[in-house]
């Protein structure tokens, strides 16, 4: 219920399955492009890019740094560079939802962010949150579950859709967290990459959360295991099963944005219009 839920209201706000067969929608995060925001964008857009993923929780784009004014100018901004923001990004630095040292700043800030995506008429706020569950009996956090609810309140009230980045956390794990959750304003940003890199198998997180997809990170990396961490690659150089991810999305209808990653590059222009000709190979 609470999978087919979120399907019918993203489909009538964000019209995130829309998109006809065949048309791919793909971006890029500008922070992989090590540049300042304003040149970041301008090279997004000379790299034909039509669909931007920005950071939102400190320099120029943050919330506290954009007045009334500067959130109408640079929405005349993007618009002049022909560009549709995907989404903004909350990766709060130092905080996690599972510490009550810090849940509340991370609360906070991300209600400061969804209120500028509110403004700049964005319908997708990511995050990755970490562990969600305990590492030995897998029982849902409770500070976890309690900020999520907060977060997906107020996601709810504005017309927003916080869409989490699961890294470590297994299908059903996650199913756990959600299902007490129960609000259907909290979606999925899927990250094969980063789970494989961290030892998860992501094809059953995107098959059990097939109807919750809001957006859609494209990169590559190898295995990682209990007691290491895979390291990122360029696109089709890794162990993510991209036929797999790619088939899994098109059986789901998925129409939302493919956002391009190379967070680990030093030249991460080139890797993205390379991992782009990648992708296009898959569709």
């Amino acid at each position: 219920a609470r999978g087919s839920g979120l399907r019918r209201r993203r489909t009538r706000e964000y019209n995130v399955r829309s998109t006809p067969m065949g048309t791919t929608r793909i971006g890029i995060d500008i922070d992989d492009l090590h540049i300042a925001p304003k040149a970041a964008l301008q090279k997004a857009a000379a790299l034909r890019f039509g669909h931007v993923e920005m950071p939102a929780v400190q320099g120029e784009l943050a919330p506290d740094n954009l007045s009334a004014s500067g959130r109408r100018h640079l929405s005349r901004f993007l618009s002049g560079l022909g560009l549709d923001v995907a989404a903004l990004v909350a990766d709060v630095p130092g905080t996690r939802l599972t510490d009550p040292a810090s849940t509340d700043e991370r609360i906070e800030r991300t209600r400061l962010i969804m209120g500028l995506a509110r403004d700049l008429g964005v319908g997708v706020v990511t995050a990755s949150v970490g562990s969600l569950t305990h590492p030995e009996t897998g029982e849902p956090s409770p500070l976890a579950l309690d900020a999520l609810r907060q977060i997906g309140e107020y996601a709810d009230m504005i017309g927003t859709t916080y869409a989490i980045r699961p890294l470590c956390e297994t299908a059903l794990g996650l199913a756990r967290v959600l299902d007490e959750v129960g609000c259907p304003s909290i979606g999925i940003c899927l990250d094969p990459a980063a789970m494989v890199m961290s030892g998860v198998n992501p094809l059953p997180v995107l098959e059990r959360f097939a109807d919750s997809l809001s957006i859609v990170h494209v990169r590559d990396g190898t295995a990682g295991g209990a007691h290491s961490s895979g390291m990122e690659t360029r696109l089709g150089e890794g162990d993510v099963d991209l036929a797999a991810i790619i088939s899994g999305l098109v059986d789901a209808e998925f129409g939302g944005v493919h956002i391009l990653r190379r967070t680990d590059s030093r030249t991460p222009a080139a890797d993205l219009e390379a991992g782009r000709e990648v992708l296009a190979t898959y569709m």
